[in-house]
């Protein structure tokens, strides 16, 4: 029998035929497979990104309500509600947690195992290539397929993200500026942020946008590569309502209950869980860097996003005892985190 090992913490897809696991880990390796394994089919779809019909053949394939097929998808879903439609049996809605596909949940090269309840194709496990597959992205499940960074910019280390997802320590930037600093002990820098707009602050890029952060000079995109960049102040705001609040023991933080923060791991910071699927994102109190003190550390937690507020302030998370506020905004000069998406 076919048994589909489907961990949705970490979307993560295994499965193990007769007994023995087979590694579909290769993209190549896995477009090779169009076959049915013990009523299971393994199958590649080319079917263009920007066309929600998708198409697959399999050989000797009967439609049946609980029938299991992976795909390899090449290319990533661009426009919204797809179908799937394998060999001839007629195009069946994709769903994913009861919902249609949001544009953008599906990457290239992405292997998803769906079950056919008489009436849609369920997703019941994705396998993303790259960076899902590192550890260093977590998808929550959102309505617009966005994935978040677990762990905040650093780039003193060698893949420039923080060593731990637990830890204070990152590189902190000011509002617009690509160069980042990392203070030198737990209570200063060596860089000096000033005091006002008009301090070091007005000699940089930064200083002199009038809109929001362009690809050129966004923090994440320059630290990390294409394609990640800094997330938008809506962005923050959708990750916040579509995810719980959750102490370290995984339980829900009532509602009514300002104060969110969380000691994880002796780390002081928000937790949150997915409404969708579950899976789990932490943001450290990690401070800021203002004049040349590390202020707030282990109480306060500021994360730029790349959208304007003024010509003074951005957008930012912000968050501590008193609440949290996804789109909260601040003097552009300071050094605050900054936490990737793609």
């Amino acid at each position: 029998m076919t048994q589909i090992i489907t961990d949705l913490s970490t979307e993560r897809v295994g499965r193990k035929i007769n007994g023995s696991t087979k590694n579909y880990a290769d993209p190549k390796a896995r477009a090779a497979i169009n076959k049915i394994a013990d009523g299971h089919a393994f199958v590649t779809c080319a079917t263009g990104g920007s066309t929600a019909a998708k198409v697959v053949s399999v050989t000797d394939f009967t439609l049946k309500t609980n029938s299991p097929i992976t795909v390899l998808f090449t290319y990533a879903f661009t426009t919204a509600d797809p179908t799937l439609n394998v060999s001839s049996t007629g195009a069946k809605p994709i769903k994913y947690f009861g919902i249609n596909v949001p544009v953008g949940k599906i990457k290239n090269n992405t292997l998803v195992t769906l079950v056919y309840d008489g009436t849609n194709w369920n997703i019941t496990g994705i396998e993303y290539p790259g960076d899902v597959l590192a550890g260093n992205m977590v998808d929550l499940g959102l309505p617009s397929g966005v994935l978040w960074a677990k762990k905040n910019i650093d780039l003193t280390q060698a893949d420039h993200f923080a060593a731990s997802e637990f830890q204070y320590e990152c590189t902190f930037f000011s509002w617009g500026n690509k160069e980042g600093y990392n203070p030198k002990d737990t209570s200063s820098f060596d860089y000096d942020w000033g005091s006002n707009n008009e301090g070091p602050y007005a000699s940089t890029m930064g200083s002199k946008l009038t809109g929001n952060i362009p690809l050129s000079q966004d923090t994440a995109r320059a630290a990390l590569g294409a394609p990640y960049r800094m997330p938008t102040t809506e962005e923050f705001l959708e990750l916040i309502n579509n995810c719980d609040f959750i102490d370290a023991n995984g339980d829900v933080i009532g509602s009514g209950t300002t104060n969110k923060l969380v000691t994880v791991n002796g780390i002081v910071g928000i937790y949150l869980q997915s409404k969708h699927n579950g899976n789990r994102i932490f943001f450290p109190c990690s401070g800021y860097g203002g004049s040349t003190s590390w202020g707030h550390r282990g109480t306060n937690g500021y994360y730029w996003s790349g959208s304007l507020n003024s010509q003074t302030y951005g957008r930012l998370l912000v968050f501590y005892s008193g609440g949290v506020n996804p789109q909260g905004h601040n003097n552009r000069f300071y050094g605050f985190a900054v936490r990737a998406v793609q």
